[in-house]
């Protein structure tokens, strides 16, 4: 008699990742939108009109490495893989349009990184090597010509660094991905503002 209803509320478990990540992508989606719409400035960085871009490059990231990492403790294996799948496609496709420009990028990135790391045998696994990883990702993301899409190279290393971690570690390491990609967001067009048109006529 227990046999259908456990595997029942298996097959339900991809779709409450995917309602999770999907509500996930709405919030992110309506904030971005409000924050377009009101006057909202700290010194040169207006978070109104365009600057509200701010909150995708900065939520999409952060809500990856906290899904991924989340899934992660509960799912093994191809089930891993599943629940991985649902949370992403409701991330973005709560997100409408979006997820499609900003999430997507760093799910296909994060789950490249991730697929490489898990499989591969060649070299010793380590945090070093992931420390490493970031550093690079970091060094990537902040190149003014890449734009700010190299910011989906920067969960990626965090979430494997976090597999196994105390929750105490797990937080650091999510602070530490919202403070870099901050820098980028905010730093980079401050240090390397776009060219300004020339005067019409």
């Amino acid at each position: 008699m227990n046999a259908p209803s456990v595997t029942a509320s298996r097959s339900t478990r991809p779709w409450r990742a995917f309602l999770v990540g999907g509500a996930i992508g709405l919030a992110i989606l309506l904030l971005t939108q409000i924050l377009s719409e009101i006057q909202l400035s700290f010194g040169p960085w207006a978070l109104n009109g365009n600057g509200a871009l701010a909150v995708p490059f900065i939520g999409f990231p952060l809500a990856v490495y906290a899904g991924w990492t989340v899934l992660g403790d509960s799912h093994t294996g191809r089930d891993l893989g599943a629940q991985l799948i649902a949370f992403s496609v409701g991330l973005i496709l709560g997100a409408g349009l979006l997820g499609v420009f900003f999430a997507l990028p760093v799910v296909l990135v994060t789950g490249a990184i991730y697929a490489t790391w898990v499989r591969g045998a060649l070299v010793k696994r380590s945090d070093r090597l992931l420390w490493i990883a970031f550093g690079v990702s970091v060094v990537v993301g902040a190149l003014p010509f890449l734009g700010l899409f190299g910011v989906a190279l920067l969960p990626g290393s965090v979430i494997l660094l976090a597999r196994d971690k105390p929750r105490s570690i797990r937080i650091w390491l999510g602070a530490l991905l919202v403070a870099v990609t901050t820098l980028i967001v905010f730093g980079v067009p401050f240090l390397f503002p776009a060219p300004s048109a020339p005067p019409a006529g």
